[in-house]
């Protein structure tokens, strides 16, 4: 019986980041990158966003990082550094490596883009009846008090 259970737990932890994500990248991302000053996808977001959260990185690191191939990651770093939303620089401990660091403009730009992000997130969540928000709300919180356990 116990087998049965961490067998449905270990298929929903494989879909449910994917098909989290995919509802993301596809719906609120996109939503929230049309119309800002500069041209970016899904995936510059991305970027932008690992870099706040992690610091300058080797575009290797960042490619390894969001499974992405290095001549992918030279496209999407080239259109960043052309909108001035990051920026090269060389690694102070190694001057063979080039680090990717976000600039002002990109974090001004990645703020614009979280606020239509949430306001995405807030209407997608309005259109849900109060059960199932309260249902959200129950098995989001339990899953942040379970995982962890899990380390």
């Amino acid at each position: 019986m116990q087998q049965d259970f961490i067998k449905s737990i270990v298929t929903d932890l494989f879909s449910i980041p994917a098909l989290s994500h995919r509802i993301v990248r596809s719906k609120f991302t996109k939503v929230a990158l049309e119309n800002i000053e500069v041209s970016l996808t899904p995936l510059h977001f991305e970027i932008m966003v690992l870099l706040t959260e992690e610091g300058p990185l080797p575009v290797a690191k960042i490619g390894e990082r969001l499974v992405l191939a290095k001549a992918h990651m030279t496209q999407l770093v080239d259109k960043l550094v052309e909108n001035q939303i990051v920026i090269r620089e060389a690694d102070p401990d190694d001057r063979r490596v080039t680090r990717i660091s976000i600039t002002v403009k990109g974090k001004e730009t990645l703020d614009k883009i979280h606020e239509r992000v949430s306001l995405a997130y807030k209407k997608a969540l309005s259109s849900l009846s109060e059960n199932d928000l309260k249902e959200l709300t129950l098995s989001l919180s339990k899953i942040r008090k379970v995982l962890p356990k899990m380390i």
